[in-house]
């Protein structure tokens, strides 16, 4: 029952708000934690890479083909095959035969890329490797073999080097600032989503709502830390329940949820109460004994405590008790207890003030 009742409470927006802005430095520094990671791989993994340094020089060069430009379209020089026909023996024989004995083809293959972008006459040639030099003289026994082939080839009248740039350090594109960017987002949605998961799991009585709305039990009040305005309100507010769910009652026992000190410590604050309100003129509490105890353990302690007129239960303000409280409510049913009500002990001021919007 107690379980159906936890699953159909229901969202309370105010504690959520509470619980949230306990832990908005969580949120805070999982956030900044998020930015600094994403910025810090993003830094890394580039600042390896730039160890390897890469050159690059590009060659614009305009291809006359011995046709008219009707035909351009069915040429077998076009821009999907060029990239291609640059590692083919007519191109790239005569390629090497510009460069030194000791050069590789495959190096020259990699370093090489050649692509039509707009018009497909003009063509485009990247020459990249670790060196400059090594790019330029690639680039230029590149260009020398496609003069070549300008020459030899009758789909040509010829190839003419437009313009030719010298080669330059490839620089990366700098996107720390979105790295660090993304990193936070997911970090903040991490965060975000623990901080559900522990709501979703949190069981801790913290309002009389929980008490009443779990366990079906009166709620008879809030005792709070502190001893000031707001405390002293919610002493009163307590008291009274107290004092008008016991009328009838000449022996109360209090239990605790969590430990015997707990109920000693709400039983001496009960006492006080009482004594303060008997002094002001109020007798209505002085019919009431208070025993105290903590979670029964045993046969003699249900026989002390069904000895009772009533038994008032004590739960600890956000103790992650519920089941603890679970398990006390049951047994006491199961022992033939009278459970007359529930009070919240060493509950938090300032979630008191939020939760109910009252003053100091």
């Amino acid at each position: 029952m107690e379980n159906e009742r936890f699953m159909q409470e229901g969202i309370d927006g105010k504690r959520v708000l509470w619980l949230v802005w306990k832990k908005i430095w969580f949120f805070i520094g999982a956030a900044c934690a998020g930015a600094a990671l994403g910025g810090g791989i993003y830094l890394s993994v580039h600042l390896l890479s730039a160890s390897q340094r890469e050159y690059e020089a590009v060659s614009k060069i305009y291809l006359h083909f011995n046709c008219d430009p009707e035909d351009f379209n069915e040429l077998a020089y076009n821009g999907y095959t060029w990239n291609d026909l640059m590692a083919t023996d007519p191109i790239l024989n005569y390629t090497m035969e510009k460069l030194p004995p000791e050069m590789d083809r495959e190096t020259v293959i990699r370093a090489t890329k050649a692509e039509i972008l707009s018009d497909i006459r003009l063509l485009t040639v990247t020459i990249t490797t670790d060196r400059p030099e090594l790019s330029a003289q690639i680039m230029e026994a590149t260009q020398a073999a496609l003069i070549h082939l300008g020459e030899t080839d009758p789909l040509f009248e010829s190839i003419e080097i437009y313009s030719t740039s010298e080669p330059k350090q490839i620089l990366w594109d700098n996107r720390t600032l979105r790295a660090a960017a993304t990193g936070a987002v997911i970090a903040l949605f991490a965060a975000v989503a623990a901080a559900a998961f522990y709501y979703v799991m949190d069981d801790s009585v913290y309002v009389a709502a929980d008490v009443e709305k779990r366990y079906g039990i009166p709620a008879a009040g809030i005792l709070a830390e502190g001893n000031g305005k707001l405390a002293e309100g919610f002493d009163e507010e307590f008291l009274a329940n107290y004092c008008y769910l016991g009328r009838d009652m000449k022996k109360v026992a209090l239990v605790s949820a969590d430990a015997e000190e707990d109920a000693e410590k709400a039983a001496k604050r009960i006492e006080r109460l009482a004594e303060k309100k008997e002094g002001a003129g109020d007798g209505r509490s002085e019919q009431i004994q208070l025993l105290d105890g903590g979670m029964p353990e045993d046969g003699e302690a249900y026989d002390r405590l069904r000895e009772a007129d009533g038994v008032l239960v004590a739960v600890r303000f956000g103790g992650k008790n519920g089941k603890a409280m679970e398990r006390l409510i049951g047994n006491l049913r199961k022992q033939d207890c009278k459970i007359f009500g529930a009070v919240i002990v060493d509950a938090k001021e300032d979630f008191l003030r939020m939760y109910y919007k009252r003053s100091k």
